[in-house]
């Protein structure tokens, strides 16, 4: 995907945020594949910009709770119209927070893919590290995560990223003793 394309797709994916509030379902309204759904959550433009969005949403409904707790939703004939208020502003925190679990988005998934290969060819990879062992837990989606440690898949990722960037900068300067 050009960068142009992928600039386009991810402010796309930023305005339909304002309205969906999860990553999911924004990345499956816009029609994102696989590849470029994990680029995204590691986007830091895309990260910012989310959680901005969603600061900005708690940031709208403390205000509209200032004001009803001000009494400034009362009608023409001056009756009081905060709970009508409050019910809409419970629906929309259980539509968008609790019903889509917006705590709970794509970014703490663990993406599998199956690739069909031989052991050997798959140990023989450089960007490959087998760890043989057992583990008596059932791994979950909140698997290795305390408070004071990165998930399962974040250290996962972070070690994966560090391998890249190694045999990244072996190849740039490879290419620099070539010429």
């Amino acid at each position: 995907m050009e960068l142009a394309d992928y600039e386009e797709l991810r402010a796309k994916c930023i305005e339909s945020f304002k309205i969906l509030y999860k990553d999911s379902l924004v990345f499956d309204y816009n029609e994102v594949p696989k590849d470029v759904r994990i680029r995204l959550l590691d986007d830091p433009i895309y990260l910012a910009k989310t959680k901005a969005l969603k600061a900005g949403l708690f940031i709208e409904q403390l205000d509209i709770l200032n004001n009803v707790l001000a009494g400034s939703y009362q009608g023409e004939k001056q009756t009081d119209q905060s709970g009508v208020i409050l019910k809409a502003l419970e629906l929309k925190n259980k539509l968008l927070l609790e019903d889509l679990n917006v705590t709970k988005d794509e970014s703490n998934a663990l993406n599998v893919t199956y690739v069909a290969m031989t052991r050997e060819d798959f140990e023989a990879l450089e960007t490959v590290e087998v760890s043989e062992g057992g583990n008596s837990v059932e791994l979950g989606a909140d698997f290795g995560v305390s408070e004071d440690n990165d998930s399962f898949e974040a250290r996962l990722k972070a070690k994966t990223k560090e391998k890249m960037d190694k045999l990244r900068d072996e190849e740039e300067q490879n290419k620099e003793k070539a010429e």
